[in-house]
C-alpha cells in the first residue's frame, strides 16, 4: 500500500512572550497550554520565575496516512523504518512592506492609489531591508534547538530591524527545537516593538511608519528519511506567531476554525454531506455535541471577560440538546438572537426586536457610511447548521471519529479570532481566500523561495515568509489596546474578548471578586476609553504585565473565570457595576 506523510496541525500558532521560557499552546479546544515537562498547567505558569511572560511554543508533528487520508500512525525517529526527520522552519516579517490596513479594502484586490506603509522608502531593494527575515533553520534528530537571532543565519542575507529603535530592540523573531520525540517546536518573538522615531509615537490603530515588531510567520517543512533510504517530504504546515490570548479557555463566537471551515465546505468541496453544487443539503442533521453545543457554550462564557448581561447568553444546553418538538419554539426563540450573514447592519432582530449576537464588531465597522459589515455575523455553514438545529433536524451522540491531525488542527484553530477582521489577531479576512490553500487548512507553500523575499503577493504561486500575517496591525499592540469596545451610532459594541478581555474578575481581597476593567486608566461612563490605556505606548510597554483568565474548578463556585498572574497594579477606581457597563 501507499503512504502519504503530513505535518500536523497544518497550521500552528505560536504567541510572543518577554522570557525566553515557553510552554506548548494548547491542543484541545478551549484547553490550558501544556508545559514541556508534562506537569499540570497551574495559574502561576503563564510566567517564568522572573515573572515574564513565556512564549507559547507552537508543536508540530508527522503522521503517516493513506493515500485516502486514512490515519496510520505518528512518525517518530528511530520507530518503524524511520531512521530521521529533518524540520526546515522560515520565519519572516512583511508588515513593513505591505499596503495600509484600511477594513476590508484589499480583501478583493488593492486600488491603484491604495496607500503604502513607509511609502517615503523608495526602490525594491531599499523596501526589501525593511522586511525582517532571518533566512530558514533545519534540525535533524530529538533535543537540537536553532535561533532565528541576529548573527546566526549561515551564508544567508538576513535582515533586522536597525539597532537603535526604541522602546525595544529586536534582534531576533524567535527560536526552533525538537524535543525528546523528535516533534518539532516554533517559538516566536520576545513582543518587542521599536522604531526609528527620535521619540516613539503613534498615530494610528494599524498603521505605523517606521515601527516593527516581532511577531511573524512561515513555512514548516519536513523530510522524512526511511531507514531503506528513501526521503520523503511530507505535506507542509504553516505557522503564525501571535499576541498572547489571554483567555485561552474562552473561545471566539467565531473562530478561525469556523471561517476556514466555512471556506473549505462552500468553495473547497470538503464537505458535499453539507453542501455542494451551491445548495445547502436540508436533509442533513447535525451532531449536537459537535455542530452546535460550541456555539452555544461559547456565548455561555462571554459574561466573564466582558460585562454584558447573562441573558440570551444563559442557554439551558440540556433542553436545547433535546429534539423532542415541544422544544421547538425555543429553539426558534434563540435563533432569532443569531445575527445571520445577511443581517450585517442589523443590531436588533426584524421579527422580535431583540438585540442579536454576536454582540461584536464587523469587518468594517469603522466606516461611517452604511457598511457591508458592521456587526459580526456567523459563518454560512455555522448558522446553516443552527437552522436545523432550530427545526430539530439534529441528533445526538452520532460524530464519527475524525483524524487526530485533523482534530489537531481543528483545536489549534478553533482557539483563534474567526472575525471580525479589522485586522484580527492571528491573521485577517486573507483566509477567506481559497488561493491561499494546497487543501482545507493547509495553506500553500511557494516554491523556490526567492533570495531576498519578496514585495509583491503571487497567490498563485504560493505563500513566502511574512505573506500571512503582513497584512496585521504594525506594531500590534496599538490595534490590541484600540480594538476593545467600539462605538456605533447609539450602541458600543465589542472586539475580541475571548482574546483580549474588557472585564475581568479579580480578587480584591478576603475572598471577595469584583468584576473591573481589564486594561485602561481613563474612566468615562460614556464612551469606551475606560477599556484601554490612554496610549498606545503604554500597551506596547505594559502588555507583558497584564493578567490572564483561567477557568475555576465548579466546587469553587461563581465566579467561573478567574484573572490570575497580573503583575500590573489596578487603580481602585477601575471596579465598576456590571449592571451599569452592561447598559453602556
Amino acid at each position: 500500500m501507499e503512504y502519504v506523510y503530513k505535518i500536523y496541525p497544518a497550521i500552528g500558532i505560536a504567541r510572543v512572550g518577554d522570557a525566553d521560557d515557553y510552554y506548548i499552546g494548547p491542543e484541545t479546544y478551549r484547553g490550558l497550554p501544556i508545559n514541556p515537562d508534562g506537569s499540570p498547567f497551574k495559574a502561576s505558569d503563564f510566567r517564568d520565575s522572573a515573572d515574564k511572560v513565556r512564549r507559547q511554543g507552537a508543536r508540530f508533528r508527522v503522521y503517516k496516512e493513506t493515500v485516502a487520508g486514512e490515519f496510520i500512525e505518528e512518525v517518530t525517529p528511530g520507530a518503524d523504518g524511520v531512521k530521521s526527520i529533518e524540520w526546515t522552519v522560515h520565519l519572516a516579517n512583511k508588515k513593513p512592506v505591505w499596503y495600509n490596513f484600511i477594513t476590508s479594502l484589499g480583501e478583493n484586490g488593492y486600488a491603484s492609489n491604495h496607500p503604502w506603509r513607509n511609502s517615503y522608502i523608495k526602490g525594491k531593494t531599499e523596501r526589501q531591508k525593511l522586511i525582517i527575515d532571518p533566512g530558514p533553520r533545519t534540525l535533524t534528530g530529538p533535543d537540537q534547538q536553532a535561533s532565528f537571532a541576529k548573527g546566526t543565519a549561515k551564508g544567508y542575507p538576513a535582515t533586522y530591524p536597525p539597532d537603535d529603535v526604541k522602546p525595544f530592540t529586536i534582534d531576533t523573531i524567535g527560536d526552533m527545537l525538537t524535543d525528546a520525540q523528535g516533534r518539532l517546536i516554533v517559538l516566536g518573538g520576545h513582543g518587542s516593538s521599536g522604531t526609528t522615531h527620535y521619540s516613539p509615537e503613534i498615530t494610528d490603530y494599524a498603521n505605523n511608519d517606521g515601527w516593527w515588531d516581532d511577531t511573524s510567520d512561515g513555512p514548516v517543512q519536513a523530510k522524512v528519511h526511511l531507514a531503506d533510504g528513501q526521503v520523503i517530504d511530507a505535506a507542509g504546515a504553516w505557522v503564525m506567531v501571535a499576541p498572547p490570548k489571554y483567555a485561552p479557555q474562552v473561545a471566539n463566537l467565531v473562530t478561525l476554525h469556523d471561517t476556514m471551515y466555512d471556506v473549505a465546505v462552500r468553495d473547497m468541496g470538503f464537505r458535499k454531506d453539507i453542501f455542494h453544487n451551491y445548495e445547502w443539503n436540508f436533509n442533513y442533521k447535525p451532531d449536537f455535541d459537535t455542530e452546535i453545543l460550541p456555539i452555544l457554550e461559547r456565548g455561555n462564557t462571554y459574561p466573564w471577560v466582558v460585562a454584558i448581561p447573562p441573558k440570551p447568553h444563559d442557554f439551558n444546553l440540556a433542553i436545547l440538546g433535546d429534539p423532542d418538538a415541544k422544544y421547538d419554539s425555543m429553539r426558534k426563540y434563540y435563533l432569532d438572537k443569531v445575527r445571520a450573514p445577511n443581517q450585517e447592519n442589523l443590531i436588533q432582530s426584524p421579527q422580535s426586536g431583540h438585540t442579536m449576537m454576536p454582540y461584536l464588531a464587523g469587518d468594517d465597522c469603522l466606516s461611517e457610511a452604511l457598511s457591508s459589515s458592521r456587526y459580526l455575523t456567523f459563518t454560512q455553514t455555522q448558522y446553516f447548521l443552527l437552522e436545523q438545529w432550530a427545526d430539530g433536524k439534529f441528533v445526538r451522540g452520532t460524530a464519527p471519529a475524525i483524524h487526530p491531525g485533523r482534530q489537531l488542527t481543528e483545536a489549534v484553530l478553533g482557539n483563534c479570532v474567526g472575525g471580525a477582521f479589522s485586522p484580527g489577531i492571528e491573521m485577517t479576512w486573507i483566509c477567506r481566500n481559497t488561493a491561499i490553500y494546497d487543501e482545507p487548512f493547509r495553506l500553500k507553500h511557494k516554491k523556490n523561495v526567492p533570495v531576498p523575499l519578496s514585495l509583491d503577493f503571487n497567490l498563485a504561486a504560493g505563500l513566502e515568509p511574512g505573506d500571512a500575517t503582513k497584512f496585521m496591525a504594525v506594531p500590534w499592540q496599538a490595534d490590541f489596546n484600540e480594538c476593545a469596545a467600539q462605538p456605533l451610532i447609539d450602541k458600543v459594541v465589542f472586539w475580541w474578548p475571548a482574546q483580549r478581555p474588557l472585564w475581568v474578575y479579580a480578587d480584591v481581597g478576603e475572598g471577595k471578586w469584583t468584576q473591573v476593567a481589564w486594561a485602561g486608566i481613563d474612566f468615562d461612563q460614556n464612551a469606551p476609553d475606560y477599556l484601554q490605556f490612554a496610549d498606545d505606548l503604554t500597551m506596547v510597554t505594559e502588555w507583558k504585565r497584564m493578567g490572564f483568565v483561567i477557568e475555576r474548578d465548579k466546587a469553587e463556585g461563581n465566579p467561573r473565570y478567574i484573572e490570575v498572574a497580573r503583575t500590573l497594579p489596578r487603580n481602585s477606581d477601575q471596579q465598576m457595576s456590571v449592571i451599569t457597563k452592561s447598559n453602556a
